[in-house]
């Protein structure tokens, strides 16, 4: 358990390079370090602190030096084997609308699975956001034996780093929104779940975008949601099956659909009033209708869900049309391709938005956005056909999927009208 917490911990500190430490001193912990966690370590820190370095101008920082205590042995403990319980899935739970699409997948065909939800909205109400993350299970708690809270306490954004340690001159950066990444410190932090519980399959719903850029510096790339991508979900599991659970599998639900096809499989299965217990923002949950999140769910809800559940979605928006708020204008420009990069959340590619907005102009749709769209970033006809194929076909490259997740992943896709 010592090594579990000192992973958490470790992952955990990502977010104090923000004050671009020289060094970190593992001190009596250091016997935890070893040849495979400072692969993990070096690659997590220079793909999860991109985006920080871009904002804050910091894109020349260099990794912290790792100090270790010479007179400690490497930790030779050998990695746990775990005899699954009854259930042996655990799904990561967030609350939007892959969630809900997990959910559906699993209990349509009658796979038994627990939830597990984290919260790091450390400036908003716990409970509500877990109840907020937790209200479609309801649909499918035939199938549900246990849903998981994981509740992060943390004061780092706030406190008076430099003051406490009687440091002066310390740099302290104005951006704070770096990915601390949910895979990196929180795929650690649900070990201790795992092991009391005998999951052997970790289930995640990061999709597919994820797995593009938002934009390069310098050859550098920068991905906002890089902790999402299946090069970090491999990453991880490798090393955690080398040195912590031998039988541990790590993998997305959703990650061989588009987003297009996510939205369009949603559409299809959805049923009264489910649409309702999904909530995506991250700035003011439900909605803030203020965020580059709120723009591209609303618009990809208007593109592919049916007319009643459209209706549904007005009145969870307050019947605003968000293609009209000035405040939206510059995110969907950005989608668009039209702006300096994709925003730094996770929204669909480019040509997956542009797809959506002509979904929204052939249903007679109309906003200032429409109008950016058609003035600027429209697709012509043939591209239009052939991006539609793209994104609406089945990505067969993913091979992590247990069996008979997978069948149920064909299934619900050859099922699209």
């Amino acid at each position: 358990m010592e090594k579990i917490y000192f992973h958490i911990f470790l992952f955990q500190g990502l977010k104090i390079l923000s004050l671009k430490v020289t060094h970190i001193d593992l001190g009596k912990y250091s016997h935890h370090w070893n040849q495979s966690l400072q692969k993990l370590w070096e690659i997590s820190v220079d793909k999860l602190l991109m985006q920080w370095r871009y904002e804050s101008g910091n894109v020349d920082y260099k990794k912290p030096e790792i100090l270790v205590k010479n007179d400690s042995l490497e930790n030779q403990t050998e990695p746990l084997v775990l005899t699954p319980k009854k259930t042996p899935l655990l799904v990561c739970n967030g609350g939007g609308k892959d969630s809900l699409l997990m959910a559906s997948l699993l209990g349509e065909h009658q796979i038994y699975f627990d939830s597990f939800s984290t919260n790091l909205h450390t400036y908003a109400n716990y409970e509500k956001l877990f109840e907020l993350n937790e209200q479609h299970l309801k649909f499918w708690k035939k199938y549900i034996n246990q849903v998981h809270r994981l509740y992060w306490i943390d004061s780092f954004m706030n406190s008076p780093s430099a003051q406490l340690h009687g440091i002066d001159n310390l740099y302290l950066s104005h951006h704070s929104n770096f990915e601390p990444s949910p895979l990196a410190s929180g795929i650690f932090s649900v070990l201790p779940i795992i092991l009391q519980e005998k999951y052997t399959m970790l289930c995640y719903g990061n999709e597919k975008s994820s797995e593009s850029d938002n934009l390069k510096v310098n050859d550098i790339s920068v991905n906002h949601a890089w902790c999402k991508t299946t090069e970090s979900e491999i990453l991880y599991e490798t090393y955690i099956q080398e040195v912590l659970v031998r039988n541990l599998s790590i993998f997305s639900l959703i990650k061989p659909y588009s987003d297009t096809i996510v939205y369009r499989i949603l559409s299809n299965q959805l049923k009264d009033n489910q649409i309702k217990q999904v909530y995506s923002c991250n700035l003011n949950p439900p909605w803030c209708k203020s965020c580059p999140k709120c723009a591209y769910v609303w618009l990809s809800f208007m593109a592919y869900l049916k007319p009643e559940h459209q209706r549904e979605v007005a009145t969870m928006f307050d019947h605003q049309n968000l293609f009209d708020l000035p405040q939206m204008q510059i995110y969907y420009q950005e989608m668009l391709g039209l702006g300096k990069h994709k925003p730094f959340e996770c929204v669909g590619e480019i040509e997956e938005v542009k797809l959506a907005f002509e979904k929204c102009v052939e249903q007679g749709m109309s906003g200032q956005a429409i109008d950016q769209y058609l003035q600027n970033a429209r697709l012509d006809r043939k591209s239009y056909q052939e991006i539609w194929e793209k994104y609406n076909s089945l990505d067969y490259s993913y091979q992590r999927l247990p069996k008979k997740l997978l069948e149920a992943v064909t299934q619900a896709y050859s099922s699209l009208p």
